[in-house]
């Protein structure tokens, strides 16, 4: 609301001085433009001879009051219009206008050094501003006079009251234009906070909801422009995030649940990789054992193998008593011969064959 007062001000001032500058430009291009048409109904040649007091009994004198007068008569905001002449540095008056008795008098001298008024003997000039001199506050505007030889020239004076009523007329109007102009903003920025703030504080306040985690709710608003739009893509967003939490939330459980199944799983893969290893450290020190046990038969069956003679070579063994000869020559019993040449040692005993044999020698039975 304030800076639509602020905009409405600010443009409202604006266009005031403007209109104050083309008022102001409007009443100066105007007293000059009559300055310069009442100078073409002049002839400088008529009041030539008017220098002094006593001239005002002249027929060219009162010729040329009478027609100031009929001008004056035409244009009501002008209040007075008068003749002057130039001598060198001094501006005196030829004939004026008014009817009262501050008529200003042929040869008066006007003592007021005003720059428009000297540029009006040589073309049409006007007053920036508003001047006071003996007769009030006025706007002038000059223009010479034809045939003068920028010796002569006519004024107009505007009463400052006249410019000043101008400028109050707009002032007032543009007072009102800004107090209707901040109505209208006023009640325009109603119609805006109607149409445009209710939907976005309802959009502030779904925001609210979806930081608060509340996302399944819609904003049900119809303007029928792009703010509806707006709302259609933010309840499009939100159902999107709605979504995209479902899809977070199941993804989260989904993956609890491969945790504690991978959990369980690697307590079941421990316990197995426990029972295997304390396998593999029993059949280690089975394997320990079994090696210990056959490195110790193995040294016996080396120790046994080293006290083992060797017999080789052809052994001549009789045919009938089986006796074998040894390397002198001699005849031994096998069991002689083998405990001579190994570590053998006998004991007796009979096979079935002898014992069938000997027992049928002695006559025994056979038992």
């Amino acid at each position: 609301m304030l800076a639509i007062v602020l905009v409405s001000g600010c443009i409202g001032t604006y266009f005031y001085f403007s209109a104050v500058g083309s008022l102001m430009n409007s009443i100066q291009s105007r007293l000059k433009n009559s300055a310069a048409l009442v100078s073409q109904a002049l002839d400088a040649q008529d009041f030539a001879e008017i220098r002094q007091a006593g001239d005002t009994n002249r027929p060219a004198y009162r010729q040329a009051v009478e027609k100031l007068r009929a001008l004056q008569k035409t244009n009501p905001d002008i209040a007075f219009l008068y003749i002057m002449r130039r001598d060198g540095d001094q501006v005196s008056f030829v004939a004026d206008s008014d009817e009262s008795g501050d008529q200003a008098v042929p040869g008066q001298i006007y003592q007021h050094v005003v720059p428009a008024l000297l540029e009006g003997f040589a073309y049409p000039a006007v007053d920036n501003r508003i001047c006071k001199d003996d007769w009030g506050y006025f706007m002038s505007g000059y223009a010479p006079i034809q045939h003068g030889e920028e010796r002569f020239l006519v004024g107009l004076d505007m009463r400052a009251n006249e410019v000043r009523a101008k400028f109050h007329a707009l002032r007032m109007s543009g007072l009102m234009s800004l107090f209707i102009s901040i109505l209208l903003a006023m009640a325009f920025s109603r119609g805006l906070s109607r149409h445009f703030v209710s939907p976005i504080r309802s959009l502030i306040r779904r925001c609210q909801d979806i930081a608060s985690g509340r996302l399944n709710d819609q904003v049900e608003l119809k303007t029928g422009d792009e703010l509806e739009q707006l709302i259609d893509a933010f309840n499009a967003m939100s159902n999107d995030l709605a979504r995209a939490r479902s899809i977070q939330r199941a993804t989260q459980e989904s993956l609890k649940r491969a945790r504690d199944d991978l959990e369980v799983r690697v307590r079941q893969r421990t316990h197995d990789l426990q029972e295997a290893n304390d396998r593999l450290v029993r059949e280690v020190k089975e394997r320990t054992a079994l090696q210990e046990a056959r490195e110790k038969t193995l040294a016996d069956l080396q120790e046994a193998l080293a006290n083992v003679k060797l017999l080789h070579g052809l052994l001549p063994i009789c045919a009938h008593c089986k006796k074998i000869r040894d390397d002198q020559g001699y005849w031994r019993q096998v069991e002689e011969y083998m405990s001579r040449h190994s570590d053998v040692r006998f004991s007796h005993s009979i096979c079935p064959d002898c014992e069938k044999h000997v027992y049928y020698l002695a006559g025994l039975p056979n038992p």
